[in-house]
């Protein structure tokens, strides 16, 4: 295994680690929106409810101030998450950029070793066949 191999491994693993971390947000992402629409959907409901009894209707604007809070601690917490979805990624692509810069060099190198491979066993080839020339040759002035 060749120094850029490992290299490569590793910024691979950095990259995996990066982009579950990114999968991770984007799933709570997707949970505090889906929270936001049942708060919107609950207050709606209980909206109707509070217009049908009159006991309803009195604890309804307590309802409301805390339905408002809630609402507005989970839209910060989307923004904060959006902040740091964005800053995830950035992370991921430049991962991705570095990754392919090492990769892009083993392939390189991997290149270079095959064509020495290839040009020691061409070399290899001809000296054989000018070894059976030769002996060719000797053998017809004997």
């Amino acid at each position: 295994m060749t120094a850029l191999h490992s290299l490569v491994r590793v910024h691979q693993w950095e990259l995996d680690e990066k982009r579950q971390k990114l999968a991770d947000m984007e799933r709570l992402l997707e949970k505090l929106q889906n929270d936001l629409a049942m708060i919107d959907q609950a207050y709606e409901s209980e909206k109707v409810i509070a217009g049908t009894t009159p006991e309803a209707s009195a604890a309804f604007p307590n309802y409301a101030a805390a339905v408002k809070q809630r609402r507005q601690r989970v839209e910060e917490s989307i923004q904060a998450l959006q902040g740091s979805i964005e800053e995830t990624r950035e992370e991921v692509r430049s991962a991705f950029q570095e990754l392919k810069k090492y990769q892009t060099a083993e392939s390189n190198q991997q290149r270079r070793e095959q064509a020495k491979q290839v040009k020691r066993e061409q070399q290899a080839l001809d000296e054989v066949g000018l070894n059976l020339y030769r002996r060719r040759k000797t053998a017809r002035r004997a």
